[in-house]
């Protein structure tokens, strides 16, 4: 059972940028993301202060943070990430944001005076050149641009700064709370770059369109989630490791949805990329191996848990 759920969880959850590159083929972008974020915020408001019956409200210097917290997390990551998609594969978006630990654990060497490890210097070495291997051939290919690689670049430095930033403040709110409230702001900072780059550009009511925007909500942003508080809750390590397979599900994913190729440089990419993340301790196996045989829970990881996508 516990396998099932995994592969469930990892398959949903890799399917976010396959669901969005799909969803917005001949669509301008962030008008399609301005309508993401409007539904999921009423979603999210329905359920906080409705069905919850949350209380808690923002006030004060709350409002600030949040203001940055929707700006890195939701705008800019958000933002820059679905206009990369126009540039860049599936797989090659993926292997980009799986490697984002990093960035988390050299801006909290600056930010939380944490220490980065020679083991995370070196597994950030050995995913770089998981990148390099990736994406060199991609532009060589013509199926990257340095554009696309750029705006990726913007996405993962926003949400490691968004992460370590909402790690150093620690909001004395619910976590629904937080995030309802990141949805709105990052709408309201989210429109006026979509009336800039995407102009009078209206969206058309296709078949893909209404799909993408189906699948990313509810099967993303709902169901995915629930079952990754439901992993985390039972073994946050073990939740972790099915990570990984992410950009193994989005390559899959790409290719039977998006006809996107799988290249031999791909795979090998990805294995360094992966191998990157367990040299580092991003994902510590032997721990997990180890808290399965003897049934037992182990410490949460210490790293940020993914963002809700």
């Amino acid at each position: 059972m516990d396998t099932i759920l995994g592969l469930l969880f990892v398959f949903l959850w890799a399917s976010a940028s396959t669901a969005a590159k799909y969803g917005f083929q001949a669509q301008p972008p962030l008008t399609v993301l301005s309508v993401r974020f409007a539904i999921a915020a009423a979603m999210m408001l329905a359920w906080s202060y409705g069905i919850r019956r949350n209380t808690a409200k923002p006030h004060g210097k709350q409002w600030l943070q949040l203001t940055i917290i929707g700006l890195t997390n939701s705008t800019l990551f958000l933002g820059a990430a679905w206009l990369a998609l126009r540039d860049v594969s599936v797989g090659l978006y993926s292997l980009f944001l799986a490697t984002m630990p990093f960035l988390v654990a050299v801006l909290s060497s600056f930010w939380l005076s944490r220490r980065v490890t020679r083991n995370e210097w070196l597994g950030i070495a050995i995913a770089a050149a998981g990148l390099v291997v990736v994406a060199a051939p991609s532009l060589a290919a013509s199926t990257a641009t340095w554009q696309g690689l750029s705006l990726l670049v913007i996405a993962m430095l926003n949400q490691a700064i968004g992460s370590v930033y909402l790690k150093r403040v620690a909001l004395p709110l619910p976590s629904t709370v937080i995030n309802t409230w990141q949805l709105i702001l990052g709408l309201i900072f989210l429109l006026p770059f979509a009336v800039a780059l995407n102009g009078d550009a209206t969206l058309q009511a296709t078949p893909q369109l209404v799909g993408g925007l189906a699948w990313s909500i509810l099967m993303v942003s709902v169901i995915a989630n629930a079952l990754l508080f439901t992993m985390q809750k039972r073994d946050p390590l073990w939740a972790s490791t099915w990570l990984l397979l992410a950009p193994v599900f989005s390559y899959l994913q790409a290719a039977l949805v998006l006809g996107e190729p799988i290249r031999a440089f791909d795979a090998a990419g990805s294995a360094l990329v992966v191998a990157g993340l367990i040299i580092s301790g991003t994902i510590d196996l032997r721990r997990v191996m180890a808290a399965r045989a003897a049934r037992a829970p182990v410490a949460p990881a210490q790293r940020p848990s993914p963002p809700p996508r």
